[in-house]
């Protein structure tokens, strides 16, 4: 009994003498393998560029590599045509994320570049869904296709956004009240982009950020009210043969087959989906682009337009949708919106408007009529 416990225990000695082996040449093996990397990594660059900073960046994310910058924020009021106006709660919101390449356009019409930034916030789309419209003009026109925002600060500053980029476009919380900013710095290069300290507006789908606003306090929600479109469902066949263009009160152009002639057609494929109805079997349109159609009579790049602009499209039936100017021709995507022919331009020819980032179809105005072009 005592010799089988011995070589029991001789078994078990060797046993933990082996574990203990295999430890330390597991822990040598580990040692020298970090000790290649770190030399293997020391040496290795990118075929292209010759970075090799990615192997000491903190995660994978570029946008979240600089530190941010807490914003002084204060109270947003929203007030127009709703039902219960008053103050935005900010309890619960939620926080939002956008990334901006942050560029104006100078005196001279030239590209101004002032930094790459993450900013952190509440999105217009959550802070206004509380606040249910009620449109002074419902009587006349009760789709809310019509509606718009103004944005004031404390200035008496202002920029506008239509109601589509914010609640009814197919890429919401891109518009946000930003608490937080960071920079998005290169690495590569050393960079200096100033940094803010008060609470801004900024709309991350806009190629130049003339809509930025620092330190908002009210939100005017409207309805358009600057030109009279009788409503006459009762069209039949339901066609507009031209489309005259007005800045104001000032006729641009008028836009017919002709004139839109020379002009090449681009086709979008969609799925188009209306807010009552839902989906409809339209899968293309196709036409000329509507800034190929305007840029020799209007300056597309017009800081006063981009930031305070807004364009009513109206058919000969008198419905209307109402979209901001930066929202049509200062789209960071470059996808633009076209005058669309219809297969059969006597059904609600001749022109349609579609902008493919648009939602719902009821954006989608047939039998163009008016295109008119106003400040706020």
């Amino acid at each position: 009994m005592y010799i089988y416990e011995l070589q029991n225990m001789q078994y078990d000695s060797i046993n933990l003498l082996m574990k203990k082996s295999s430890y330390l040449l597991l822990l040598a093996l580990c040692l020298f393998g970090l000790g290649a990397c770190n030399n293997i990594s020391d040496r290795l660059a990118d075929a292209v560029s010759g970075a090799t900073r990615f192997a000491g960046m903190d995660g994978n994310s570029m946008y979240h590599q600089g530190e941010p910058v807490r914003l002084n924020s204060g109270a947003i009021e929203v007030l127009g045509e709703l039902k219960e106006p008053g103050r935005v709660v900010f309890r619960r919101q939620i926080k939002r994320e956008v990334f901006i390449r942050e560029t104006r356009i100078d005196a001279d019409g030239r590209q101004q570049f002032a930094g790459a930034y993450r900013y952190r916030g509440y999105s217009l789309f959550d802070l206004l869904h509380p606040f249910e419209y009620q449109k002074k003009n419902v009587e006349e026109f009760r789709p809310g296709t019509d509606l718009y925002v103004v944005v004031e600060n404390d200035l008496g500053e202002t920029v506008v956004f239509s109601f589509s980029e914010i609640f009814h476009t197919a890429k919401p919380h891109q518009i946000l009240i930003a608490i937080e900013m960071a920079p998005i710095e290169p690495y590569r290069a050393e960079v200096n982009y100033p940094m803010g300290d008060t609470w801004k507006l900024v709309s991350a789908g806009d190629l130049y950020a003339e809509r930025h606003l620092e330190n908002p306090v009210r939100i005017y929600v409207h309805s358009f009210d600057k030109q009279n479109y009788p409503i006459n469902r009762d069209l039949d066949p339901l066609f507009s043969e031209s489309l005259l263009v007005k800045i104001e009160e000032n006729p641009v152009i008028e836009i017919n087959k002709q004139y839109a002639a020379h002009i090449k057609p681009h086709t979008y494929h969609t799925v188009f989906y209306g807010m009552g109805m839902g989906y409809h079997h339209n899968p293309t349109f196709t036409g000329p682009y509507l800034h190929e159609l305007l840029e020799q009579h209007i300056k597309l790049t017009d800081p006063e337009l981009l930031r305070h602009g807004l364009v009513c499209f109206a058919g000969i039936d008198g419905y209307r949708a109402v979209f901001s100017f930066s929202q049509l021709f200062n789209r960071i995507d470059q996808s633009p919106p076209i005058l669309a022919i219809p297969d059969d331009p006597s059904d609600g020819g001749y022109y349609r408007v579609f902008l493919p980032d648009a939602f719902y179809a009821d954006y989608s105005v047939k039998a163009l009529s008016n295109l008119y072009i106003y400040r706020k």
